[in-house]
């Protein structure tokens, strides 16, 4: 095995960013399955093998493994939050999950007005704001030795496990407004503000188990990913 020259990494960086990949953990495995082939051969049979490689790595099956990876991502982050959630409700948490629920219950109860109890359900979604402006850094962080290796390739690198993380940060602030404005829309000739403590705090232990359980999913995947 020997150490390919800077030339020759440049050979391969630009072959591969002309397959035009944008998930950066599919771009850095064919990139180091390059290596580690080329690093068997000598620098006369350079050529040759990098050309066998293309033609196995073409622009089609490189975007298909990305296409197959995005979508096992997103199952993924999907399958991990579900699993985090239903550990919530196991005998160890219980006492914690009911703790927060009637902390939340009082601290409803106590309000005596619509901007009061905004206040209590802005409470997660500033923490999910906190959360976010985290995870954007660290992921940014992250991809940058690879964008700075890829620098010319001509379309954004993203992690694909970070962008469904993403996208889930962003439905809380959907499913508050709709759990806000809808009521109102629908039952604009009754008077809810008698309800609205009970539902505001449901909707904060909703939002705030949400953002929780997103939290310690991060936290489970940048062990291993780049988020």
């Amino acid at each position: 095995m020997r150490k390919l020259t800077e030339i020759e990494l440049q050979e391969i960086r630009r072959s591969i960013m002309r397959k035009e990949i944008s998930s950066a953990e599919i771009l850095m495995e064919i990139y180091d399955h390059y290596i580690s082939h080329l690093q068997e051969f000598s620098e006369a049979e350079f050529h040759e093998q990098l050309f066998e490689l293309d033609q196995k790595f073409t622009y089609g099956y490189c975007h298909a493994l990305q296409y197959k990876f995005n979508k096992k991502a997103k199952e993924d982050i999907h399958q991990t939050q579900w699993m985090v959630i239903r550990k919530y409700f196991c005998t160890s948490r219980w006492f914690y999950l009911a703790g927060i629920m009637a902390l939340v219950f009082y601290v409803a109860t106590q309000a005596r007005s619509e901007k009061e109890l905004g206040v209590l359900l802005l409470s997660p979604m500033i923490l999910l704001l906190l959360a976010n402006i985290a995870f954007g850094y660290q992921n940014f962080r992250k991809l940058r030795p690879i964008k700075k290796t890829f620098k010319n390739i001509g379309i954004p690198i993203n992690s694909s496990l970070a962008l469904p993380i993403t996208e889930r940060m962003y439905f809380p602030i959907l499913m508050a407004q709709l759990f806000v404005y809808v009521p109102k829309l629908i039952f604009s000739q009754i008077d809810l503000f008698p309800y609205l403590p009970a539902g505001a705090a449901m909707i904060t232990i909703l939002l705030t188990l949400y953002t929780v359980s997103l939290l310690e999913v991060w936290k489970i995947k940048s062990k291993t990913a780049l988020v």
